[in-house]
């Protein structure tokens, strides 16, 4: 098997690609692979801590577990065969992070098409994938 072992990074907030990456993940690594679904949820400062309900942070990681956990069994990956995670951190250096964790052979990224802002600014995928030490898929959702 080529790639036994993928983190898949999605966004809660950006369903269709994230759907897309963990299908793809699914078809990567066929029954004996292992799937590692990481969601990382932005930092927030402390100062606002104020603002939010006190049991924010678990009901953030809820949601996001949820969503995750549905894409999965849509995709018809089996609850053995993958972990979900959520982190709160930046993106790139969470994925890389995990992927260097699980010994990871692959990272797979749900990202939409660049605007010019990410274009000129950078983005996400091409963060992780300048720093990436395996290889990095970036999937798009197709219409």
């Amino acid at each position: 098997m080529l790639f036994g072992t993928i983190v898949v990074a999605v966004d809660i907030n950006d369903p269709d690609n994230a759907r897309a990456a963990i299908g793809r993940a699914a078809g990567i690594a066929g029954s004996q692979g292992r799937i590692h679904l990481l969601n990382v949820r932005y930092h927030l400062p402390s100062r606002y801590s104020e603002l939010l309900a006190g049991d924010f942070d678990q009901q953030e990681k809820d949601e996001a577990l949820a969503a995750m956990r549905l894409w999965c069994a849509d995709a018809g990956i089996s609850a053995a065969q993958v972990s979900f995670l959520t982190r709160r951190g930046r993106v790139r250096d969470e994925v890389i992070g995990e992927a260097e964790r699980t010994g990871a052979d692959l990272i797979i990224i749900g990202s939409h098409q660049p605007t010019m802002s990410s274009k000129l600014l950078g983005s996400n995928a091409s963060a992780i994938v300048h720093q990436s030490p395996v290889s990095v898929l970036v999937v798009r959702h197709s219409d």
